[in-house]
């Protein structure tokens, strides 16, 4: 029995290579996709919400102090008139 070609990233796609799903093809009227738009990201914020609320890494505090002064130092001999 042949294999279905794999694809690893991204939703299924229709034999025409568009993807699956899309909110503007699901038959929503404005408000309802407004309103699923919504509670998507409801979702989304009570989902991730513990991520947010973790306190960064160290190496991550380390790499953004670094950046940080990298910046500062290329722009110390920049003209800021």
């Amino acid at each position: 029995m042949p294999k279905r070609p794999h694809q690893p990233y991204g939703p299924p796609r229709s034999p025409r290579g568009h993807a699956g799903w899309s909110i503007g093809s699901n038959g929503l009227t404005q408000e309802g996709q407004a309103e699923l738009m919504k509670q998507l990201g409801h979702q989304l914020r009570v989902g991730y919400q513990g991520t947010v609320e973790e306190p960064m890494p160290d190496h991550f505090k380390q790499l953004v102090k670094r950046l940080e002064e990298r910046r500062a130092s290329s722009t110390d001999g920049e003209d800021r008139s």
